[in-house]
């Protein structure tokens, strides 16, 4: 029997979120199909919350580098390079597959160096995953076009660069120019979706989070940080509010915006009617207390929480930023709003509140699109067959063959 195929992943840190849930889940599935997975991946930041307790029930394999991080400190990063090389050296990878922005540098870097000392046949595939990116959005314009010039570089030492949705794909490839149509493949997210096809029952679910039964309540659920941007949907909601005073809002998820969160609520009397819930695993139970999931950010990837939302049947509605767009048709599965448009935000929320019969249809139309398209399966036999493929072009010569 031949040895399995190695892959080394990297991610900057196992924060709760779509990049870091997509590369616990993929660990077993790779192995299923021959690979021999490592997984390498910093410490999460004080105040995140953390994966790393899911990846370690997972029994995935993986390794720990302290320096790798996801804030960026000279010293630290240089010693994460030295020691992601060494780890290299060692496992002689036939795949490194990074994700994020810094783990994406570093490893992609590293790889570079590792194949410039070996001969074509052992040299690895390099991929990167953009999970949203960091082009725009994040920072101003000079930082932004340090940014973009950097992943062009990036893009020059990696075979081949993941986008998640087809928009994404055009952002890279025309609007950011960060790398050629022919080196971006299309791979969109996969995630275990089954569990949200059966949720608690709804009264339990809104009693235990303090909900009233009659309420329509819409539910926040992401990072509190500025891309986001929770505080947009606050505003929005105090419109809301007023208008339909019986409305609640339940915000899943913390970070550096939590107080700023709270000084919001105070300032708009929303006191009552907006619950600041932190992370929480339970997330069927809130979504069987959910009537409507709300996004408001300014850039996304593919946002996982919307996928689960609508795999459990909750209508969404979203800002059309990123591929955003490529998971929801406005009006068909969801609606779509202007990003940074307040007033649009509260006008299709309060259009939901006072529908229900719209609710339930664009709940189920949602979870019809979502079940076929984004499974972890799925995921498994792109990210397999891109692999083999790439490694006979890398290397030279055939003899990969795809797993069933």
């Amino acid at each position: 029997m031949p040895e399995p195929l190695r892959v080394v992943r990297i991610i900057a840190r196992l924060n709760v979120g779509g990049p870091s849930l997509q590369v616990i889940l993929l660990d077993g599935r790779l192995r299923e199909r021959g690979w021999d997975s490592l997984l390498v991946h910093g410490q999460v930041s004080t105040g995140e919350a953390s994966l790393e307790e899911a990846a370690r029930r997972r029994g995935v394999n993986r390794r720990v580098l302290p320096e790798l991080g996801r804030r960026i400190h000279l010293w630290s990063d240089a010693v994460a390079f030295v020691r992601l090389l060494g780890l290299l050296r060692r496992v002689k990878p036939d795949v490194v597959h990074t994700h994020t922005a810094k783990a994406g540098t570093l490893g992609r870097v590293a790889a570079a160096v590792y194949n410039a000392s070996r001969l074509r046949e052992r040299r690895c595939f390099v991929v990167h995953t953009f999970h949203g990116h960091v082009l725009d959005g994040y920072f101003g314009p000079t930082t932004s076009q340090l940014v973009r010039m950097t992943e062009r570089g990036l893009a020059h030492l990696s075979d081949c660069v993941i986008a998640l949705s087809e928009r994404q794909r055009e952002d890279l490839v025309s609007r950011y120019r960060i790398a050629p149509a022919d080196a971006v493949a299309l791979v969109p997210l996969g995630l275990e979706l089954t569990p949200f096809l059966e949720l608690p029952a709804r009264a339990a679910a809104r009693a235990a989070f303090g909900v009233p039964q009659e309420a329509v309540v819409i539910a926040f659920v992401g990072r509190l940080v500025p891309v986001k941007q929770p505080l947009a949907l606050l505003d929005a909601f105090a419109i809301v509010s007023a208008e339909c005073p019986g409305a609640r809002l339940l915000v899943i998820g913390d970070g550096e915006l939590r107080q700023s969160m709270e000084e919001a609520i105070r300032r708009h009397d929303l006191t009552e009617r907006v619950i600041l819930l932190g992370w929480r695993s339970d997330l069927q139970s809130v979504y069987s207390a959910t009537d409507i999931v709300a996004l408001t950010s300014r850039n996304e990837g593919t946002p996982v929480a919307l996928i689960e939302a609508m795999a459990a049947g909750t209508p969404v509605v979203a800002t059309a930023v990123g591929g955003v767009p490529d998971l929801i048709v406005d009006g068909v599965n969801g609606l779509l709003v202007p990003v940074n448009d307040t007033r649009a935000m509260a006008e299709a929320l309060t259009r939901l509140i006072r529908a229900p019969e719209e609710r339930d249809r664009l709940g189920r139309a949602g979870r019809a699109y979502v079940m076929t398209r984004y499974g972890a399966d799925r995921l498994a036999v792109d990210l397999d067959r891109l692999y083999r493929l790439g490694l006979q072009q890398k290397r030279g010569r055939r003899g990969l063959e795809l797993a069933e």
